[in-house]
């Protein structure tokens, strides 16, 4: 027969779980990959005369041409990093509405984290005093159907 203390200690006793075991790593040091030293042009004047890119070995690099001889498209390109700011967008078109659509959606999704109206019990409004005032809210809603009935 177990003592008081036995069965006190089993109730607060944690079952263990049997998780898998973790893999030992190999001995010895892992093996470095060692990274290829490009040459870098560092001649000024080639570099600002040509483009200092050949795609052939052995072949002389390419000129740069004056500004006016490249079509007028490639100096309206946009090098910034990240999406367009939305009052760039058009308005008609279907990136504009999908951006939109986007950022809606993450800010509903942080409401929801904050509130708790992702969970299903949360999503409809009828529930809501039941769920905030509890056993409150059923005393005071039968009251006050008694007194409609009564009147």
């Amino acid at each position: 027969m177990a003592t008081p203390g036995q069965l006190w200690l089993g109730l607060f006793r944690v079952p263990a779980r049997n998780f898998a075991k973790k893999v030992k790593s190999t001995k010895g040091v892992a093996a470095v990959t060692k990274s290829k030293e490009l040459p870098v042009e560092t001649d000024p004047e080639k570099l600002v005369n040509y483009c200092c890119i050949n795609y052939r070995v052995g072949e002389q690099p390419i000129p740069l041409k004056p500004d006016n001889e490249y079509p007028d498209w490639l100096w309206t390109l946009r090098t910034e990093r990240g999406p367009i700011p939305l009052n760039e967008i058009d308005k008609n078109s279907y990136y504009y509405w999908r951006r939109i659509r986007k950022t809606t959606l993450r800010h509903w999704n942080q409401l929801a984290s904050v509130t708790g109206w992702h969970r299903k019990d949360h999503r409809t409004i009828s529930d809501h005093p039941s769920r905030f005032y509890g056993d409150r809210y059923t005393v005071a809603n039968d009251w006050y159907e008694a007194q409609k009935a009564h009147s």
